[in-house]
């Protein structure tokens, strides 16, 4: 994670890696990874890399690459990433950090990868200059971000509007901020890139039958916890109401399009 209110407490961290990864950080990282390649002897920075999936997909895929850096802000996402991190030649080092204020050099890495990330920071510009100063001339850029609201998170946030707070119900929708495509250009234009190519990816994502289990793994926990039974009631109800379209006959989940925007940029 950035640089954003937007920040797991608690054990939520580790809920996210158990809960959150295997049905949406990991596919959308091997989804990603069918578009962008990496090169012998790259030096790739993945920015709010979170509990560090990039760098465990990237140790299977790409083999003769030189090093990964993760950068975190979030202390407890790092700490699950180094209690995972793969076994590899590859050397892959995880540092505390601002994405606004990067404590790395200039002109350091090859790639830049960013997945679900930009979305989060307030001050989008200035991170994307840092990304573009820490790499070389030519250098890529790889972000995704989240377009539309699943159906699930806009019925979500819709009950926690009613039940628990205005800005529980913002903190819901904040990871899709950037869904329109027209702002990333702006961005990235502001920032000194050339935009080479931006897709959108769909990813069906399995999400739990119950909201309440959901909202344990994401920044507004506690304040669904601490919302009256009444409340808590309400929001399970409400959700299941609205997607039971969506719901997996075969298992207690939902299954969800999750949309996100994969955007290739290089440095000029």
């Amino acid at each position: 994670m950035a640089n954003t209110g937007y920040q797991l407490e608690g054990n939520a961290a580790r809920l996210y890696e158990q809960g959150i990864v295997p049905t949406m950080s990991k596919p959308l990282t091997e989804m990603m990874f069918e578009y962008v390649s990496l090169h012998d002897g790259d030096r790739v920075l993945d920015v709010a890399c979170g509990t560090g999936i990039i760098a465990r997909v990237v140790t299977e895929r790409f083999a003769n690459i030189s090093s990964i850096v993760g950068v975190d802000l979030n202390p407890g996402m790092l700490e699950v990433a180094r209690e995972y991190t793969p076994t590899t030649d590859i050397s892959i080092e995880w540092r505390q950090g601002d994405a606004c204020e990067l404590p790395l050099p200039d002109h350091s890495f090859d790639v830049v990868l960013c997945q679900h990330g930009l979305q989060f920071i307030s001050n989008k510009v200035a991170a994307l200059r840092e990304m573009k100063r820490v790499l070389v001339p030519g250098g890529r850029l790889v972000l995704t971000v989240w377009g539309e609201p699943t159906p699930y998170q806009a019925a979500l946030a819709e009950s926690l509007r009613q039940h628990v707070s205005d800005a529980a119900a913002t903190s819901c929708l904040a990871p899709f901020a950037l869904r329109d495509t027209g702002i990333i250009q702006n961005l990235l234009d502001e920032a000194g890139f050339r935009t080479t190519e931006m897709q959108k990816l769909i990813l069906m994502r399995r999400l739990p039958a119950s909201a309440l289990d959901f909202a344990s793994q994401q920044p507004y926990a506690r304040d669904v916890e601490t919302a009256s039974e009444d409340a808590r009631a309400a929001i399970e109800n409400e959700v299941k109401a609205a997607v039971q379209a969506y719901r997996d006959d075969d298992s207690d989940v939902f299954v969800v399009p999750q949309e996100s925007h994969l955007v290739l940029a290089q440095t000029g």
